[in-house]
């Protein structure tokens, strides 16, 4: 026996949300990397942000990058660093916590 209505909601169901299709086009290629240092502030770029960096990406000279210089980890865009650097990887997304006030 059938009781009640059907949803009025029934057959508008959505398909979840994979952030990695969305996120990562070169999956053995692509790293996660945090941000530990607040110095990137005027980049849109928090200290504790998650960076998805990309190694397959081309680069092109305003590409946002990591980059190796004296040891450590840099970013920075491709026009403003030296050409003896180690670049190694693209910055494709940022992903930062909301913060309330």
């Amino acid at each position: 026996m059938i009781t009640g209505f059907p949803s009025p909601a029934q057959g508008y169901e959505q398909k979840s949300i994979n952030l990695n299709s969305i996120l990562i086009q070169h999956p053995s290629a692509t790293y996660f990397m945090e941000v530990a240092s607040s110095r990137y502030v005027g980049m849109g770029i928090y200290n504790g942000d998650i960076l998805i960096v990309d190694r397959a990406k081309k680069v092109t000279p305003n590409s946002l990058v990591v980059y190796e210089s004296d040891g450590e980890f840099v970013l920075g865009r491709v026009f403003n660093i030296h050409s003896e650097v180690v670049i190694t990887g693209s910055i494709v997304y940022v992903i930062h916590k909301v913060r309330e006030s």
